[in-house]
């Protein structure tokens, strides 16, 4: 590959956004900023070992410092709605179903979109 390819391919791949662009950008980065960073008040479980604790740092936005949480199961909690949204969107793992194969051989099988809740945080204020 030669270093004229290289330059080129590199500058042309490089989008060039306009100002009002670029503002836009910005205030929807504002506007989820806020939404996320609205307190929300609810109950923690660990659904995977009841009775266990569940304790991670944390930051979704570049302009935050990173923030340690720890949460006991069966508690209350006031938490930014971006950490809510975390312990229940991103905390999940894949099916998985160990077994043997044809031959005999053990073999796990993994059931893809198919998701096995790890903990949850319930709003309680909506109930």
């Amino acid at each position: 590959m030669s270093t004229s390819f290289v330059k080129e391919f590199s500058i042309s791949s490089r989008t060039k956004r306009s100002a009002e662009e670029i503002k836009k950008a910005k205030d929807l980065l504002e506007k989820t900023y806020d939404e996320d960073s609205k307190m929300v008040t609810g109950v923690f479980h660990n659904v995977e070992t009841a009775g266990g604790d569940l304790e991670f740092t944390y930051r979704k936005y570049k302009k935050d410092p990173h923030r340690s949480y720890r949460f006991e199961d069966g508690k209350k909690y006031t938490i930014p709605l971006m950490v809510a949204k975390h312990i229940n969107n991103d905390t999940q793992h894949a099916k998985r179903i160990y077994g043997k194969n044809a031959d005999g051989a053990p073999t796990m099988m993994t059931f893809v979109g198919s998701k096995r809740k790890r903990f949850e945080f319930l709003s309680t204020e909506f109930m």
